[in-house]
């Protein structure tokens, strides 16, 4: 029996290629509107673009749009972090929304700013944080290792206090409360990615303690693929299973866009789309996937463009925006064998 497949996914990679530089071109044409008229552009980088937030910055040249950026609730001081709200709903095949928080790996200065924002914009109790890159390549580093990893007996408990300055003095952000970021396990998954079970404990009581699911995915180097595309789909049903309803996924690589956007796209495309949804045939004993019948766009390419409309460079890279559509392959021709099996 022939594999029914949705048609963008019969697209050769010199289409893709294509697709991919036409996105780009729409970016481009976004920064230079921001950059000729940034107060009054849709496309404004506002905050992210004082000076006194250049600490708060990984990167120069990452920046989150002033429209769905991040505000930390800060009692007083300062409220920019760099993180983008991200909602991905196409219409004609999102089953639901897809809610997320795009960010930065944290930094020695911005580590405890992260925790606050975690705490502050995941309402529920499970909290799941994504982590997509190394903390070092090539004896760079990527990401400050903000976590308690409970490697040595003083390596169980952050403390994130209530007065930070990341810029120096000058440059406060004042919270509500102090957080202690508490090690509980971990657990390595098939030699994958590393989970760790971590509490967000408030010290004064100004909140319930929320659990954190912390997902290190080491394997992916900085400007490529996945190497492989049965760890990326493991990681993200895993992390998505653990997820409260009503919080968005907080997903991190180093500057946030290119590793970041790619995870997201797969991980809402294989739960919260209808061509991904898995169907049980009546009288059948599998479950199979059926693309949306009279669908005429490319899912994965409008999937991407609103990611693009929302953080810049989200799927940075030609190869990440490939390998969508490779993965999506994938799970079409393993539905077909377990059809057949």
């Amino acid at each position: 029996m022939k594999c029914v497949v949705p048609s963008y996914l019969k697209q050769s990679d010199m289409e893709l290629v294509q697709k991919f530089r036409f996105i780009q071109h729409r970016e481009d044409e976004r920064l230079r509107e921001a950059t000729m008229d940034d107060k009054h552009s849709r496309w404004s980088l506002g905050a992210s673009f004082l000076e006194q937030n250049d600490d708060r910055n990984r990167y120069v040249n990452i920046m989150p749009y002033e429209r769905n950026r991040v505000k930390l609730d800060v009692v007083s001081g300062n409220d920019y972090i760099n993180a983008s709200y991200v909602k991905l709903d196409v219409p004609g095949q999102s089953v639901v929304p897809g809610h997320y928080i795009a960010t930065q790996g944290p930094t020695k200065k911005t580590w405890p700013q992260f925790w606050q924002m975690c705490y502050q914009k995941c309402p529920k109790e499970n909290i799941v944080v994504v982590m997509v890159t190394p903390l070092k390549e090539a004896n760079r580093a990527k990401c400050y290792p903000y976590w308690p990893m409970g490697k040595k007996p003083d390596d169980a408990v952050k403390i994130v206090p209530k007065s930070q300055y990341p810029g120096g003095a000058s440059d406060e952000s004042s919270f509500l409360d102090e957080l202690h970021v508490e090690y509980h396990d971990h657990v390595r998954v098939d030699d994958l990615y590393t989970m760790t079970t971590l509490k967000l404990v408030p010290q004064h009581g100004t909140g319930p303690t929320k659990t954190v699911h912390h997902f290190y995915f080491d394997q992916w180097r900085d400007m490529s693929k996945p190497e492989e595309v049965v760890p990326i789909m493991k990681l993200c049903r895993h992390s998505h299973s653990c997820n409260s309803d009503g919080n968005p996924i907080v997903v991190h690589c180093s500057a946030g866009v290119g590793r970041s956007g790619t995870f997201i796209a797969l991980d809402h495309l294989i739960h919260d789309t209808a061509d991904f949804t898995p169907h049980s045939p009546a009288g059948q004993g599998y479950q199979t996937l059926v693309p949306v019948q009279d669908y005429r766009h490319d899912l994965i390419e409008q999937i991407v463009s609103q990611l693009r409309s929302q953080r810049m460079k989200m799927v940075q890279m030609v190869d990440q925006y490939t390998f969508i559509y490779h993965a999506a392959r994938y799970l079409y021709e393993l539905s077909q064998k377990k059809r057949l099996a």
